[in-house]
């Protein structure tokens, strides 16, 4: 807990302390995300591009291992048993809470931070949630925040809920600056002044960026290697073959903001600071401007967590260096290749050829020799061992990346059955698995956040069933404020993880046929089209069936016992 001042002049020294606090090591940080990029984005420390860069291609495998937002489907529990109307309820409630991040495409979102976390370390999902329109219709907003983006109070913490304070700095324009001052008292002074300390043309990369707008004619060092031939930090004015630092530019003029979110007595205190010292945040009282008590807008996603360090560990250090190797031996394949046809001919017995006359020679393809002059061929050969060496260096790569031949899907020698290939896959992928569980539990924490925000701004009413539209809709009505308080979503069937899909789909259609669950559970936890219309034509077909045996009762009641009977026998 951080007591927060009340008075402007104090309160304004201490956001500008706490930002200072909270990003102590944003440029640090900064310069080894720009490294990292750089190799994932070239295959290379340099920049220049490899012929071959797995490194991308194994961070969107890893992903999309790890996480899918195709079949994502949430599901709610409760700490303590329930009465049946609300599991009723809170599968409804489930399946808006899954439609809503089908919407706002906040699933895609979260796919994309389990991207930039493997490759960074972790990125952070903010959601918030604005009233709008004329009927006040709540509208849900999310944002993936950048590791250089944020800072946090303690990063020997790894948890961001027990964290006491943090920081998102952002970059706005003009306009947006407006918006957000334009009903302050002096919004015009207020406005000159951030104006002239705004600026244009900047990479919005890095808000705190390490690009100074410095003319030289020198060349530009970015490539993160140390050199005595070239200065750092100067721009130069032609093009550079460096890949790594490409990046959207603001034509218009920005300026920073930092938003703090400060735990205070009893709830988090939101602070906005725009450089260089305008608070628009808070305007006459301390508030949180989630809506929410004791909630903040930030979650983690952090596929490989590192204890005692908040920003974890890049999926690229254990394969920087074998990449640089095989980017090394493909250059040298190259250019062996290449001499293969260039050939490198060696002259004995004139001592009068110059170069001069080699290249003539060589241009025309014939040569004039005197007596006793010989020509060998002098090119190196390709190596036997070359290209085993490349596949070498690729499967070292896969295998430190977590992905052997087997989770390739390729065979291997002497496996012939197909439960034998799973049990190996299964061996293969306990990484993975262990990973994309811990993803799994990262995504439900966020969607966790969305239903509180649902729940605080939405005043609509759900029902449970509309066979019968207004009967249904006004006796099973209820608002979401209407479940019980110890309600808690989850990934429903580890549906956000592609690596479990084929266990969860055999596990479900084998309780169905043990009598376990029923069709409508199937319906809701397997991947069919237009469930909604599928789960109409079930409660049809089985109301068809009851009046059908209804009848049968009554015009044969033997036949109808015998049917029924058969039924049970089958179900058991």
């Amino acid at each position: 807990m951080i007591p927060v001042p009340t008075k402007k002049a104090e309160l304004l020294d201490f956001a500008k302390q706490l930002v200072a606090d909270c990003r102590v090591s944003v440029g640090m940080r900064a310069a080894y995300y720009r490294q990292l990029n750089l190799i994932a984005e070239t295959g290379r420390y340099d920049g220049t591009k490899s012929l071959i860069n797995m490194l991308n291609s194994h961070l969107t495998r890893t992903a999309d291992h790890l996480f899918s937002p195709v079949e994502l489907k949430f599901s709610i529990d409760f700490g303590r048993p329930k009465p049946k109307v609300d599991y009723e309820r809170a599968r409804a409630v489930a399946k808006e809470l899954t439609r809503t991040w089908d919407r706002n495409n906040t699933d895609m979102a979260f796919g994309r931070g389990v991207y930039e976390a493997l490759k960074y370390g972790g990125s952070i999902l903010k959601q918030w949630v604005q009233v709008e329109g004329e009927d006040d219709h709540p509208v849900y907003y999310d944002k993936l925040i950048m590791p250089w983006q944020f800072g946090v109070y303690r990063e020997d913490e790894n948890r961001i809920d027990r964290q006491e304070a943090l920081c998102e700095t952002s970059l706005l324009t003009l306009a947006e600056v407006w918006q957000r001052i334009y009903h302050l008292p002096d919004a015009d002074k207020l406005y000159a002044k951030i104006k002239a300390n705004a600026r244009s043309g900047t990479a919005t990369a890095e808000p705190n960026s390490f690009f100074h707008d410095i003319l030289s004619a020198s060349t530009l060092n970015t490539s993160g290697v140390e050199t005595t031939s070239q200065p750092g930090g100067i721009v130069q004015l032609n093009n550079t073959p460096n890949f790594g630092i490409m990046g959207p530019v603001v034509a218009p003029e920005i300026v920073e903001m930092h938003e703090l979110w400060v735990k205070d007595e009893n709830d988090y205190v939101t602070i906005q600071l725009i450089e260089p010292d305008i608070l628009i945040a808070p305007l006459h009282k301390k508030a949180n401007l989630l809506g929410i008590e004791k909630a903040q807008p930030y979650r983690l996603i952090q596929p490989n967590e590192v204890t005692n360090w908040f920003w974890g560990r890049s999926e690229l250090v254990d394969l920087i260096e074998p990449q640089a190797l095989l980017s090394q031996w493909c250059d040298d394949t190259k250019r062996l290749v290449g001499l293969q046809i260039d050939k490198i001919i060696g002259v004995t017995g004139d001592a009068g050829i110059t170069d001069e006359l080699y290249a003539q020679m060589r241009l025309s393809g014939f040569m004039n020799l005197p007596p006793g002059a010989d020509i060998k061929d002098i090119t190196p050969k390709l190596p036997a061992e070359l290209i085993p060496m490349l596949k070498f260096c690729i499967e070292i790569i896969n295998t430190l990346g977590g992905f052997p031949e087997i989770m390739q899907g390729k065979g291997e020698p002497g496996v012939r059955a197909g439960v034998h290939a799973s049990t190996l896959l299964k061996t293969a992928s306990p990484s993975l698995r262990d990973r994309s569980l811990l993803v799994e539990r990262q995504c439900a924490t966020c969607a966790d956040l969305t239903l509180q925000m649902m729940e605080a701004k939405d005043p609509e009413k759900y029902w449970l069933k509309a066979d019968e539209p207004l009967e249904d809709s006004e006796n099973t009505s209820f608002l979401l404020a209407d479940l019980p308080p110890d309600w808690r979503v989850m990934i429903d069937s580890h549906s956000s993880s592609p690596i479990f899909s084929d266990e969860n789909s055999q596990l479900i259609f084998q309780g169905l046929k043990a009598g376990v669950v029923n069709a409508d559970y199937v319906l809701d936890n397997m991947p069919f089209p237009n469930k909604e219309m599928a789960k109409v034509q079930l409660r049809e077909k089985e109301k068809n069936k009851a009046e059908q045996m209804k009848q049968l009762m009554q015009a044969n009641p033997e036949i109808a016992d015998k049917l029924l009977q058969r039924e049970v026998g089958l179900k058991r």
